[in-house]
C-alpha cells in the first residue's frame, strides 16, 4: 500500500507504518494509532488500510476530498494520534452503480485519471464499482469471433456517450467511434482498472450479458430466434436473442469467456432486463431471462452473483428461477418494498442526476442513514448512484459519510464539520448551514429556465423534473452577499463554491424575469418586454462571466479532457459529437424526446449555446406583437409533458441551430481564469442589489 500513499501523499510516506491484521470478521476493520513517531494504518484488507489512510488525513490534517479530481499531494506534515482509533465497517457491500457516470466522465478517461478515481473510492470504502470500461471492445471481440464483419463489428458498439445505454438494453449502434484500434485502447484500459481495483479490494462489477445483437445475425444463424423490442425515446429499435433459444447461451458464454480473458476475473455481474422501460407485457420474457441467466452464470461460474435494479424487472423475472443468485438495488421510493422482504439487497442513494448543476440533495434524509431506515434481515448494504462527484460536494460528502455507518449522525454537526475543513476556517457555517436548509432539501433537482428550450409554455428543463421553486431566490443572493464579503472567501474552495451560489442565484432569479417578459408579450407591452427580455439575457451574460472564472467550471476545458482516448481525425470527430450530444439534445438527431437531459450551466454552454436559443425565441416573440394568438411555439402532442423536439416552426429553428451547434462547435478558451471570482461575484451581486425586489 505504499505506492498508494506515495500516488497521493509523497512528502510524508516515511511517516507511515503499514500492517495488516488478522480478523474473524467478515467486515472491514483498520487500527489507527503511533508507534516509534510514526503514524501506523493497520487494517485486515488494503481496502481497510485506505480508509484508515483517508481517515487519518481528515482528522488530523482537516483533508475533505469530494471529487476524484483532487491534489492532496502539498501535505508535509503527519501529527500522531494521541489514541488509538479502532473501526468497523458495518455495511458489508457499499457499492458503486451509476451508469450515466460513465456517459458523463468515465467512458472518456484515460487511466491515470481512473487511478485517481480508484484511490477515491478505495480512501471512501467504496468495496464493489460497476465497471463496464472495456465492455465495446469486448462485444467487438465476441462479434468478431462469431465470424461478423469487422466493420459492422465496430459500428454496432455506441460511442461514449451512448455505450451505457447500449448495457442497459435500450439502444445499440448509436454513434459509434467505428475504429477497432480504439475499441482495444478500451480493453487495455479496462484491463488496468480491473487489476487496480482488485488490488485496492474494490470488487469489480462485469455485465452480464450482451443486452442486444445486431439483426444480421439472422442471416448467418437461421436458427436464431430474435425479437424487436420497442423503440426507446424514439431510438431506432434494438434486437433481443430469445432467452429459450439455444443461441442465447452460445453467444453469451462466449462473451463472458472474452471478457474473462481480456478484462480480468470477477464473480459480480450485473444486468439490467427492462431499464427505464415499463415492465408490463413482458412477463413472459423476464420469467424466460431470469432462467437463461441463471443458468448462464451458474456454468460460467458458480460463485457468480447478479445486480439488478429493481425498477428493471418484476415478481416474473423469479418465476422460473430462485432469487438467491440475485443483489436487487432498490432504486425505489419505498424503503422496504414486499417484494425485497425474502431477497438480497441494497438501499440506492440517488443524487447529481447528469451530473447537472443544480444544487440539491437531502441531506437531512441522508444524515438519518438510508441503510439504518431501510434495515432488513436481507439488507447488505448500500449503492451510491451519484452520476457524478464533481457537483454539490456538500451532499457528496454526506452520502459518502453515510455508507461508512449502520447509524444516523446530526446533519448540523457534519455541515459545520464539512465547511471548517473544506474552507480551512469556521467563519461560514452558518451560512453553509442557511443553505443547507434552504437547497440541501430535497432529492430532485429543480430544472433551470436558462437551460430549458424556449416556449411561452414550459413546466421542465428536462424529463421528469420541474422548474418551481420551493423557496425565494432572494435567500441564496443573501447566503451569496454574507459570504463573499469576509476576507475568508479568497480560499479556492469557497471561489469554486462562490461560483455556484452566484450561478444557483442567477438561474433561479431568471424564471421569474421569464414568467414577466411572457407575460408582457401576451398584453403586447413592447416597452416592458423589451426590458424584460433584455434582463433576461444579461442574466445569461452574467452567469458565464462567473464561471468563466473558474477553470473546471467551463465547457471548453471539460471539452478538451474528453480527448485523451482518441487517436486521429475520424476518432476526435466521433468522441466530440459523443459529446456534445450528450449535453444537449441526447437523443436521435430531429427525433429528440429526451433532449436536454443533461442540462449544465457552465461556461461557454450558457453563453453559446442556451442565451443563444433564447435569444432567437425573444427575437421571434417580437415579431409576433401584432397578434400574439398567432405564435404557435408549442406542441399539440406532449410526449414526458414537454414539446415534441419538431413540433412547431419556433422548434424546427431551434433544431436547426442545434444541429448546427453540434456540427461547428470550437472550444474557446479566451477570458477563461482572466478575472478574480470573488470581484466579479460581488459586481454581480451588486448589479442586481435593487432589481430583485421587482421580482
Amino acid at each position: 500500500m505504499f505506492d498508494f500513499i506515495q500516488r497521493n501523499t509523497p512528502k510524508i510516506i516515511d511517516n507511515f507504518i503499514v500492517r495488516r491484521i488478522e480478523t474473524e470478521s467478515e467486515y472491514d476493520y483498520y487500527e489507527i494509532y503511533s508507534e516509534v513517531k510514526k503514524v501506523v494504518l493497520a487494517g485486515n484488507s488494503n481496502l481497510s488500510i485506505a480508509m484508515a489512510y483517508y481517515r487519518y488525513l481528515n482528522e488530523f490534517c482537516n483533508v475533505l476530498i469530494t471529487s476524484g479530481d483532487y491534489d492532496i499531494s502539498y501535505i508535509a506534515t503527519t501529527p500522531l494520534p494521541e489514541e488509538k482509533i479502532t473501526y468497523t465497517a458495518k455495511q458489508k457491500i457499499r457499492a458503486r452503480t451509476s451508469y450515466e457516470m460513465f456517459s458523463l466522465e468515465g467512458n472518456y478517461w484515460g487511466f491515470d485519471r481512473w487511478e485517481k478515481e480508484i484511490d477515491f473510492m478505495a480512501m471512501h470504502g467504496i468495496n464493489t464499482a460497476l465497471q463496464p470500461v472495456g465492455f465495446d471492445g469486448v462485444l467487438y471481440r465476441t462479434l468478431r469471433d462469431i465470424g461478423m464483419d469487422e466493420k459492422l463489428c465496430a459500428e454496432f458498439s455506441s460511442g461514449p456517450a451512448f455505450l451505457m445505454r447500449q448495457l442497459t438494453g435500450n439502444v445499440a449502434a448509436m454513434n459509434s467511434v467505428n475504429s477497432p484500434e480504439y475499441l482495444e485502447r478500451k480493453i487495455y484500459i479496462g484491463k488496468k482498472i480491473t487489476e487496480r481495483e482488485k488490488h485496492m479490494g474494490i470488487t469489480p462489477i462485469f455485465p452480464a450479458m450482451i443486452p442486444s445483437v445486431p439483426f444480421s445475425l439472422r442471416k448467418k444463424y437461421i436458427k436464431m430466434d430474435i425479437f424487436k423490442a420497442p423503440m426507446w425515446y424514439n431510438f431506432p429499435p434494438i434486437f433481443y436473442i430469445k432467452p429459450e433459444n439455444a443461441f442465447f447461451e452460445i453467444f453469451n458464454q462466449k462473451f463472458l469467456k472474452f471478457q474473462k480473458e481480456l478484462l480480468g476475473e470477477t464473480s459480480s455481474y450485473i444486468i439490467e432486463p427492462l431499464f427505464d422501460v415499463n415492465t408490463k407485457g413482458y412477463n413472459s420474457h423476464l420469467a424466460s431471462l431470469g432462467k437463461a441467466l441463471v443458468n448462464l452464470l451458474s456454468e460460467f461460474d458458480e460463485n457468480a452473483v447478479c445486480y439488478t435494479h429493481l425498477s428493471a424487472i418484476n415478481e416474473e423475472f423469479f418465476k422460473k428461477t430462485s432469487a438467491e443468485r440475485f443483489i436487487i438495488i432498490n432504486d425505489s421510493d419505498e424503503p422496504n418494498p414486499e417484494f425485497l422482504c425474502d431477497k438480497k439487497h441494497l438501499v440506492a442513494i440517488k443524487g447529481n442526476k447528469y451530473g447537472r448543476t443544480g444544487l440539491c440533495g437531502d441531506i437531512e434524509k441522508i444524515s438519518r442513514s438510508p441503510y439504518a431506515y431501510s434495515k432488513s434481515e436481507n439488507l447488505l448494504g448500500s449503492a451510491v448512484e451519484l452520476d457524478t462527484f464533481s457537483e454539490n460536494p456538500m451532499f457528496c460528502a454526506a452520502v459518502l459519510e453515510s455508507i461508512k455507518t449502520d447509524e444516523a449522525f446530526d446533519a448540523d454537526s457534519f455541515v459545520n464539520d464539512f465547511a471548517k475543513k473544506r474552507y480551512r476556517t469556521d467563519k461560514f457555517n452558518n451560512e453553509i448551514i442557511n443553505l443547507k436548509n434552504l437547497c440541501y432539501n430535497t432529492d430532485d433537482c429543480a430544472g433551470s429556465i436558462i437551460c430549458a428550450r424556449p416556449s411561452t409554455r414550459l413546466k421542465h428543463t428536462a424529463p421528469y423534473d420541474t422548474i418551481e421553486r420551493k423557496y425565494d431566490f432572494k435567500d441564496i443572493y443573501n447566503i451569496a452577499k454574507n459570504i463573499i464579503e469576509t476576507d475568508a472567501s479568497k480560499n479556492d474552495k469557497m471561489r469554486l463554491d462562490i461560483v455556484s451560489l452566484v450561478r444557483q442565484f442567477l438561474s433561479e432569479f431568471a424564471y421569474p424575469v421569464y414568467l414577466t417578459a411572457t407575460e408582457f408579450f401576451k398584453e403586447e407591452n413592447v416597452h416592458d418586454y423589451e426590458q424584460a427580455s433584455n434582463l433576461f439575457l444579461e442574466i445569461c451574460e452574467d452567469m458565464d462571466r462567473i464561471l468563466k472564472t473558474q477553470e473546471s467550471t467551463n465547457l471548453s476545458t471539460i471539452y478538451e479532457k474528453s480527448h485523451e482516448l482518441g487517436n486521429n481525425k475520424e476518432e476526435l470527430q466521433a468522441i466530440d459529437l459523443n459529446f456534445l450530444m450528450y449535453h444537449t439534445i441526447w437523443g436521435p438527431v430531429d427525433l429528440s424526446i429526451i433532449y436536454d437531459t443533461a442540462w449544465t450551466e457552465i461556461g461557454g454552454m450558457v453563453k453559446d449555446f442556451y442565451a443563444q436559443r433564447w435569444f432567437m425565441y425573444f427575437r421571434a416573440l417580437a415579431a409576433y406583437f401584432d397578434n400574439p394568438k398567432k405564435l404557435k411555439d408549442f406542441s399539440k402532442k406532449q410526449p414526458l409533458d414537454r414539446n415534441e423536439y419538431k413540433g412547431s416552426y419556433q422548434h424546427k429553428r431551434l433544431a436547426l441551430f442545434e444541429n448546427n451547434f453540434l456540427a461547428n462547435y470550437i472550444p474557446r478558451k479566451e477570458g477563461i481564469g482572466e478575472e478574480d471570482t470573488v470581484e466579479v461575484a460581488k459586481e454581480i451581486l451588486e448589479k442586481y442589489s435593487e432589481v430583485i425586489h421587482q421580482f
